[in-house]
């Protein structure tokens, strides 16, 4: 009998002439840690995905733990989002769906003589999910492999945030990031003489991570450019992590007999920053934009970098519309509208060429009910763009996503106020 070595046999994912099926997600999640969620919020996930400077009450700004000084209630929020993705190699398209809960958060003021607050929630932090079917030809024998991986990262964290200082705010977030890949490699013969063939990846890690922010409200005022305060400068820092990683290998060759292997090692996250502005010219509108840095250069797994990661950059803007503040108006204008674009290249880097994305977003945000001691609002963003190229042997996505957002506040937990 020949025994086939799954690993010797397989091809690269992308370069080859694979049907693309069904799955959640894109084939360029297969690398590193997934396709990295930078989604916040359905408010700024329609701006572009800018947000880190929105100084707002009202709103748990996740991006930034130092806009958590402006809440003045408690605040929670609940996300789902759906994403499609079209999918198309040069010689064969796809297209698949999925939708699922996206993050929840809980946010609550503490002690306002220093506006301290703070937040919990559980949000994505990275996500890997494609399955592939590849027909070839070697030593005159039909061969088909099927690649498949699912899994991705969450963070489980806890954000504190004070005011020192009038117009200056600070604030950290402790991240607990934790999950789970499975990466699944099948080789299927049509001749006789050979098994089919089946390896299993199974890859776990946890680890801590740290993201510390700032925001300075109004520095146009401060600096006399302006007699009103309207544009506020933020920035975070993301320290990275060192993450523990088990690997399980269960393969099957010949019999239906498994071996199971285990390694330990380590992954390292790298350090990301971000800079932000809001420019606030009066109640009704506001403009903002964000520059993402994040030194993937520097990952590692298992004290290797791999050669197809590399640094990554993220651009975007947005704005935001409110016909009218006043609860007293038609429910009609009591609607806010927005709309943005962004730019991210990646940190991937396949056959010479940088995976990059072009986006445009818009939404609207729906208000619910109020009352003097509460509110609800719905706030629905949409997304639309195109990542990679048919080019050098890669893989083309039209994705779309669809977030709906239910977020309120209340008076529950809120501390007494300071005399």
């Amino acid at each position: 009998m020949k025994k086939a070595n799954i690993c010797g046999l397989a091809l690269c994912l992308l370069g080859t002439s694979s049907q693309l099926i069904a799955g959640n997600g894109s084939v360029y999640s297969r690398f590193g840690v997934g396709d990295i969620v930078t989604y916040s919020s359905s408010r700024t996930a329609a701006m572009g995905g800018a947000g880190v400077a929105l100084l707002t009450d009202g709103y748990i700004n996740s991006s930034n733990p130092a806009t958590l000084s402006l809440l003045t209630r408690t605040q929670y929020s609940a996300d789902f989002q759906y994403q499609g993705y079209g999918m198309n190699d040069g010689t064969e398209s796809s297209f698949l769906n999925s939708g699922n809960i996206q993050s929840a958060m809980l946010a609550f003021p503490v002690y306002d003589k220093v506006k301290l607050a703070m937040a919990f929630g559980l949000t994505p932090f990275s996500q890997t999910a494609y399955n592939v079917r590849d027909a070839e030809t070697e030593a005159g024998q039909d061969i088909i492999q099927i690649f498949d991986g699912k899994g991705g990262l969450s963070s489980a964290q806890v954000s504190f945030s004070l005011s020192p200082l009038q117009d200056f705010y600070l604030g950290a977030t402790l991240h607990y990031i934790f999950g789970e890949f499975d990466y699944r490699q099948q080789l299927e013969y049509a001749g006789a003489g050979y098994f089919a063939t089946d390896e299993d990846k199974i890859v776990s890690l946890e680890g801590f991570g740290y993201t510390l922010g700032g925001a300075f409200a109004g520095i146009d005022g401060a600096l006399g450019l302006s007699k009103e305060k309207q544009l506020t400068v933020a920035a975070t820092l993301f320290t990275g992590a060192a993450m523990d990683s088990k690997e399980q290998r269960i393969e099957n060759f010949i019999t239906s007999k498994e071996t199971t292997s285990v390694a330990y090692g380590t992954a390292k996250l790298p350090l990301g920053i971000v800079l932000g502005l809001e420019y606030h010219p009066n109640e009704k509108l506001l403009f903002t934009g964000d520059a993402k840095f994040q030194q993937w250069g520097n990952y590692t797994y298992f004290g290797a970098h791999p050669s197809e990661i590399r640094n990554s950059s993220r651009f975007g803007v947005g704005t935001e519309f409110a016909p009218t503040l006043s609860l007293g108006e038609s429910y009609f204008r009591q609607v806010t509208y927005r709309a943005g674009s962004y730019m991210n290249a990646s940190y991937l880097a396949l056959n010479g060429e940088q995976i990059k994305e072009y986006f445009v977003t818009a939404g609207i945000g729906i208000p619910l009910f109020f009352s003097p001691g509460s509110e609800a609002r719905l706030n629905i963003g949409v997304e639309y763009g195109i990542r990679g190229t048919t080019s050098n042997g890669l893989q083309r996505d039209r994705i779309t996503r669809l977030t709906i957002s239910l977020s309120g506040s209340d008076t529950w937990f809120n501390p007494p106020e300071v005399e």
